[in-house]
């Protein structure tokens, strides 16, 4: 398990990645939707535009990569962690998807594992 991203919610996504690109100078990799992805070198920064207050009050997010999401997640769950969702599809890249499933820390700190999964055709 690695820590593979740190997600950051904004109230206003272009100033931040003006802000984290122009004058921090990390690379943007990349937007879809409501967030944009930037190079941090080992992790990737994500940043998360949210409308009102974010329902959870969390405005980070750990994610932690994982080589096998069922592994991780059943081992896990077993060692007392309580997930929010099962893990679910929450992107592709045509040939694989990426699935993930969300918890929190005893403060609230949201956390999340992902992991890539082979499409499957029938």
């Amino acid at each position: 398990m690695k820590v593979s991203t740190v997600i950051l919610r904004t109230s206003d996504l272009d100033r931040s990645v003006g802000f984290w690109t122009d004058k921090v100078g990390l690379l943007l990799l990349g937007r879809h939707e409501a967030f944009a992805f930037l190079d941090a070198g080992s992790i990737q920064v994500a940043l998360n535009q949210v409308e009102g207050d974010c329902e959870d009050n969390s405005m980070t997010e750990i994610v932690l990569e994982v080589d096998d999401m069922s592994a991780a997640y059943v081992a896990m769950t077993g060692r007392g962690v309580r997930f929010e969702v099962e893990p679910r599809v929450v992107t592709s890249d045509g040939s694989r998807n990426l699935l993930a499933a969300h918890f929190y820390d005893p403060d609230g700190h949201a956390a999340s594992i992902t992991g890539w999964v082979p499409i499957v055709s029938e």
